[in-house]
């Protein structure tokens, strides 16, 4: 039941940026919809169904069900005077059409797994935000939202492993519990 997850950055500047801006401003959204076919955009209380599995079952991933989740960021930047201002988007979604579940394995015990997965990654998503939010930018903020947006997908990464170490992949019925 190990999960895949990865980011996707899609970067938009509308104008290049010397060091001449002295202040930046960033805006930081958090998206509720995403125009992207497959993908489900998290909504709190809204949770995955086993039908939300297309994909394809991975047999070198050696996996009962697979999780392709992740958090989209997007940006764009404009001068204005003296001053940079950003948008900076991000979107947690779920890919159905790349995770997968094995037929004989499509359960609610199975499926809580996987919802899980997809919960830290917006525990994540969340996570950034805020460090986003709270972060002063530079003139150099390319720089700093691409090392920003790096650390949390580590940090992801990383709780992501540890969930299925805990859980032993789902197997551990009381870990999966708490």
């Amino acid at each position: 039941m190990k999960a895949l997850r990865f980011f996707w950055v899609f970067v938009f500047a509308s104008c290049s940026f010397g060091s001449y801006a002295q202040k930046v401003q960033a805006t930081v959204t958090m998206n509720s919809s995403s125009d992207k076919v497959g993908q489900i955009v998290y909504r709190k209380g809204q949770l995955l169904r086993i039908k939300d599995f297309e994909g394809s079952e991975e047999k070198e991933m050696r996996a009962i069900a697979m999780t392709y989740s992740g958090v989209s960021l997007n940006y764009s930047a404009a001068i204005k005077a003296d001053q940079i201002f950003i948008n900076i988007n991000l979107c947690p979604t779920f890919d159905k059409e790349k995770s997968w579940f094995l037929e004989e394995h499509k359960n609610q015990r199975t499926l809580d797994h996987e919802q899980l997965h997809f919960d830290i990654t917006v525990i994540n998503a969340c996570a950034l935000y805020k460090a986003l939010k709270a972060f002063s930018f530079s003139s150099k903020f390319e720089k700093e939202i691409v090392e920003l947006q790096a650390k949390y997908r580590t940090q992801n990464e990383a709780l992501q492993d540890l969930y299925d170490s805990e859980t032993n992949n789902g197997i551990h019925k009381e870990k999966q519990a708490e």
